[in-house]
């Protein structure tokens, strides 16, 4: 079991009727998307020490999900905001490259402060409905907001297999650990060589099992 779906099933408020948390997901959505800055800004206050509370985590370890987000949105903006103009006024920091400056525009701060505030309002709101709604309460509401079926057996075959390949990943990497064979630098290059080639070989063994399943479904109906 993932950690996420961990703290999704043993949380305080498993017992809430999904379509309840669903509602309040889509509200605090509209919220992230608004644009309305202090608002965002207060969402993102309130959702972290709920979410914190519901799920039963520390707070560490809920912004350590955060940090690893924010390397992503930090490179993202610094592209954006950085830029190279010929004159320095237009630029907030300027510093002298070539014939013109290298700094941070004054106009794309403003947007880039917007698409932030954006980013993590929507991250908090997320991160409070993946960690209160488990797997089967999230198929439910599926069900309840009339998602195609065909989409909907998309889903849970692709959360089935990311379980599959992580279990044979673990039995495989254990094995190997078993017989040393990451007990020595180079002997380990080899062990992960072997996990990746075993591992893949078995999954196309996988895949092809669950494609006579899903053939002979599709001939049954």
């Amino acid at each position: 079991m993932f950690l996420i779906d961990k703290y999704a099933y043993q949380n305080r408020w498993k017992d809430v009727p999904v379509s309840y948390k669903g509602i309040f997901y889509l509200f605090s959505l509209v919220i992230s998307f608004s644009g309305i800055i202090p608002l965002q800004g207060l969402l993102v206050v309130i959702l972290i020490p709920l979410t914190c509370y519901v799920a039963r985590m520390s707070i560490t370890s809920y912004l350590k999900w955060y940090l690893h987000a924010s390397v992503f949105i930090f490179i993202s903006l610094l592209t954006f905001v950085v830029t190279y103009h010929q004159e320095k006024a237009s630029l907030l920091l300027a510093f002298p490259f070539g014939n013109g400056y290298l700094g941070v525009s004054k106009a794309a701060l403003p947007q880039a402060t917007f698409i932030l505030m954006r980013i993590y309002a929507s991250l908090a709101s997320t991160y409070f409905f993946t960690l209160t709604v488990p797997f089967v309460q999230m198929v439910q509401l599926f069900k309840k907001i009339h998602v195609p079926i065909v989409l909907l057996d998309i889903i849970i075959l692709m959360y089935r297999f990311i379980f599959l390949v992580l279990y044979e990943c673990l039995t495989i990497r254990d094995t190997l650990d078993l017989k040393f064979a990451f007990f020595y630098k180079r002997k380990s290059y080899k062990a992960w060589g072997m996990l990746a080639s075993t591992l893949f070989t078995k999954l196309l063994d996988d895949n092809e099992r669950l494609n006579e399943v899903l053939t002979l479904k599709f001939d049954t109906h």
